[in-house]
């Protein structure tokens, strides 16, 4: 039988076709090795991709729910931590204001007067909480702070209790305020309306309901306001009616601590229920990801043993064709 040569262009491109063909091995067994998924889904699944697709947009959709989730269930914790640091300074101030005699000393007055114009800037920052850039309060406008710099709605406050020549008058002019549309809602308010629903689940949808706005923070808003005028020049010199005036506030800011516990509660309620939603969220996409790994899973251990004979295969190769390159004719002669 005669033998059959190749020339060294024909050897050299067979050497290079096999050197591609068993890194690209290599590659394939690596990868299944390190993920324990067949590289090859299609022939793993004998052509058929619909079960795989299907597992795999629900898999995009969990993931894109669970990141409006996330956002959301941060959200509804800067809102609960606001609310909470609002409703602490306004109930500390309330029995402050409550506990002051009728003839209670102007210095004392003046104190009071200092604490409530620094719980009302609290409370003003507190509204203004962002998550990101988004300010929590505002609503349908989350770029805007939800109400303005407390110095100016202070300046306006300042305004309209102007010419005030009583307790009552100054808890009339500042409570109109607050409840007129051309008021706090007008002027000082820079949010929208309340959000629309969010989707955190399958058919699971919440909502932070909560603006800068609401009645509630508006009412605490409100008898911190009066208060604030205290040390704003509101009733200069006349002690009696200024603690009067300490007294009134008081007892707005009492009132309104039931309605700021309820809106805390209604919110935890939202935030519970987000909590659930991430969790079905969570448990079904552990569950898709053990179903498609059935689907695509293989022996690592084969292949680890595949894997290393390639790379047997690959070191003999290149050890062959550095031992080719280096032959010549004048070793023959």
């Amino acid at each position: 039988m005669s033998a059959v040569s190749l020339g060294d262009l024909a050897r050299t491109f067979m050497l290079r076709r096999q050197n591609v063909a068993l890194k690209a091995d290599a590659q394939r067994l690596s990868t299944e090795v390190i993920t324990g998924l067949a590289a090859d889904t299609r022939r793993k699944v004998g052509g058929d991709l619909a079960v795989l697709n299907s597992m795999d947009s629900s898999l995009a959709l969990l993931a894109a729910r669970s990141s409006i989730t996330t956002e959301t269930a941060m959200t509804a914790s800067a809102m609960q931590t606001a609310l909470a640091q609002m409703d602490g300074v306004a109930s500390g101030l309330s029995l402050d204001l409550l506990s002051l005699t009728p003839g209670g000393s102007s210095t004392t007055i003046d104190q009071l007067g200092e604490q409530a114009e620094d719980a009302f800037r609290s409370a003003v920052s507190a509204l203004n909480t962002q998550v990101g850039d988004r300010s929590i309060f505002g609503g349908t406008r989350p770029q805007a702070a939800a109400v303005m710099d407390a110095d100016a709605l202070l300046g306006l406050l300042d305004t309209v209790a102007a010419g005030a020549a009583s307790a009552a008058d100054v808890q009339t002019a500042i409570g109109n305020w607050f409840d007129s549309p051309a008021g706090y809602a007008g002027l000082a308010y820079g949010g929208g309306d309340v959000l629309a629903p969010v989707t955190v689940g399958s058919g699971k949808k919440v909502t932070l309901g909560v603006t800068a706005n609401d009645p509630a923070l508006r009412e605490t808003l409100k008898g911190l306001a009066m208060a604030a005028m205290l040390n704003r020049g509101a009733l200069a010199g006349a002690s009696a009616d200024r603690a009067e005036l300490a007294q009134i506030a008081g007892k707005v800011l009492v009132q309104g601590h039931g309605e700021r516990v309820d809106l805390a509660a209604r919110l935890g309620r939202t935030e519970a229920r987000i909590e659930q939603a991430a969790s079905a969220a969570a448990a079904e996409a552990t569950a898709l990801k053990i179903a498609r790994k059935d689907l695509l899973g293989i022996d690592e251990y084969e292949a680890a043993s595949r894997l290393q004979a390639t790379q047997s295969q690959l070191e003999t190769l290149y050890s062959l064709t550095a031992r080719l390159s280096r032959l010549s004719l004048t070793d023959y002669l």
